[in-house]
């Protein structure tokens, strides 16, 4: 039995599953599936009775239980599907399960690991349901000098950084479901930009040429510690309004996520 499939049909109806609107780099969930033919599992655990897949198996919450990974829903010609994984058994992070919602659980020493940083350039839209107590990095993107992080945070205000450029996010704002756009917006002239829930300002135009790794719960050696219930990350091939969109849809689905 499902713990909680939440969006499913109302979402689908509306045609707005965020892994469908347009194809994302990768799309991560533990609740609900993100694209209408998706007919997998969300993600693999290791509970007291061993390793296996939700939705065909239901964690035994009796005992701690620990998240291997989380598989990639997405499917988008040319890119290989990429699961956010720890294989080292003391790295991994927790599952919970509290109000209906499956969460993975970060201490400040777990994270897990995404191949896709070759594909990332200078324009995305991230979107994240997540919540920690300060800013910390839940999702982080970087390279030798360059980096790109989601901290969000309910006691200070969060941040959306690209290299030098930081964009805020407001504490408690939209039920803790971030939607964060870097590149060029037609509606300001063209001009680069970088926003959370529609909300930014112009920024520098800066290279994102060498980015070697992403990662849930860690960027270079800063870690998380909060937790996570969804990451899709999509490249320029969605437009910043149709990026508001889905966050809008997705704000609508976690608006019980606290």
């Amino acid at each position: 039995m499902i713990g909680r499939s939440i969006g499913v049909v109302a979402d689908g109806t509306d045609g707005h599953l965020p892994a469908d609107l347009i194809n994302p780099l990768f799309a991560f969930s533990l609740n609900r599936k993100l694209r209408y033919l998706y007919d997998g599992d969300y993600f693999r655990f290791k509970d007291k009775n061993g390793e296996a897949d939700y939705p065909s198996a239901t964690p035994d919450m009796s005992e701690d239980v620990s998240l291997v990974k989380i598989y990639d829903q997405k499917e988008k010609h040319g890119y290989t599907n990429e699961d956010a994984i720890q294989e080292d058994v003391a790295l991994q992070p927790k599952v919970e399960l509290r109000d209906g919602y499956y969460r993975a659980v970060f201490d400040g020493t777990n994270s897990l690991s995404i191949a896709q940083s070759q594909h990332i350039g200078d324009e995305f839209y991230i979107l994240i349901t997540a919540i920690s107590d300060y800013p910390r990095p839940a999702l982080g993107v970087w390279g030798e000098d360059q980096s790109i992080t989601v901290e969000p945070s309910t006691e200070a205000v969060g941040k959306f950084t690209v290299n030098r450029n930081r964009g805020a996010m407001q504490a408690g704002v939209s039920n803790n479901t971030y939607g964060c756009f870097y590149g060029i917006d037609p509606n300001q002239n063209g001009q680069q930009v970088m926003s959370v829930n529609e909300f930014g300002h112009n920024v520098e135009a800066t290279e994102l040429s060498s980015l070697d790794n992403i990662a849930i719960g860690k960027s270079g050696l800063r870690y998380y510690i909060g937790e996570v219930l969804e990451v899709i990350m999509h490249l320029g091939d969605l437009k910043k309004k149709w990026g508001d969109l889905l966050t809008n849809k997705t704000q609508e689905i976690y608006k019980d996520y606290q």
